[in-house]
């Protein structure tokens, strides 16, 4: 369980990285980029929130409902290759759009609420909450798919 949830870690802590990454192309609107640093600093926030999880949990709070970290690993791996293209890349309006939306559903698809089961109602409540910021994330970026392309 701890393992799944630091792969969760390394997965938010990545995708701020990539938001903040792709807030330095040159050919970004300045509205864009500042949605994209908030999301980046969203992202930041879902890490700490996991790590106060891992932190302050008994171990006996939640369960894994599968044993298979492959999944989670496997957005990991995405989410870091995404990272090393927006490193090498400059992205355009479109473009940007894309990877935040395919973030975003990568994240709500093997998201945490998805993966485990909560015996604590506390952590059940706080990890609903990261759910909703991904649906958040994905509406924003939809808005900004209707206003700047």
């Amino acid at each position: 369980m701890k393992k799944h949830l630091l792969l969760c870690v390394e997965i938010e802590e990545t995708a701020a990285r990539i938001y903040r990454q792709l807030a330095t192309s040159n050919k970004l609107p300045r509205q864009l980029k500042v949605i994209l640093k908030s999301l980046a600093d969203d992202e930041d926030d879902h890490a700490s929130q996991l790590r106060f999880a891992l932190r302050f949990s008994t171990g006996s709070d939640f369960t894994l409902k599968s044993s298979d970290l492959a999944p989670t690993q496997a957005l990991l791996d995405r989410a870091k290759a995404l990272l090393e293209k927006t490193i090498q890349l400059d992205f355009d309006v479109k473009q940007v759009i894309e990877a935040g939306t395919e973030l975003e559903q990568d994240f709500c698809s093997i998201h945490i609420e998805n993966s485990l089961e909560f015996k604590d109602e506390s952590l059940k409540k706080m990890f609903a909450a990261l759910a909703q910021d991904d649906k958040i994330h994905n509406q924003k970026l939809f808005d900004a798919k209707t206003k700047f392309l």
